[in-house]
């Protein structure tokens, strides 16, 4: 009977790592999905802001310019690449304290402009 018995476990956990290795793939696509969709909303957003700074000098204050610029270069600096010490969850939250702190310089409205099915860190 032990031989059933190891067989059998030894099965069920080949079994167990090729659909936990499914789900883990699943769940990661998903998940890298929403990131890169947050920092490409955000970087977009400050990509237009600057946009219209140049064309039209004077529209934006310089510290909101600068705080644009940051909101870009943070979502470039997010690695397209999960591995240790990557820290997406803390680069998308200081990318949207970014935001909110740029949007009221700019005098906009925060809620209006986030999709509504954002990460919510």
């Amino acid at each position: 009977m032990r031989v059933y018995e190891a067989a059998g476990y030894a099965d069920g956990l080949a079994a167990g790592r090729a659909v936990g290795r499914a789900e883990g793939r699943e769940l990661g696509c998903e998940h890298g999905y929403d990131i890169a969709k947050d920092a490409g909303f955000y970087r977009g957003w400050a990509q237009t802001w600057l946009r219209a700074a140049a064309a039209h000098p004077g529209l934006v204050p310089d510290r909101a310019l600068a705080k644009l610029r940051a909101i870009q270069d943070a979502a470039d600096e997010i690695p397209a690449v999960n591995s240790d010490g990557a820290h997406f969850a803390d680069r998308i939250k200081a990318i949207q304290v970014k935001h909110k702190v740029a949007a009221a310089m700019l005098g906009t409205s925060v809620a209006a402009e986030l999709p509504a099915d954002t990460l919510a860190f």
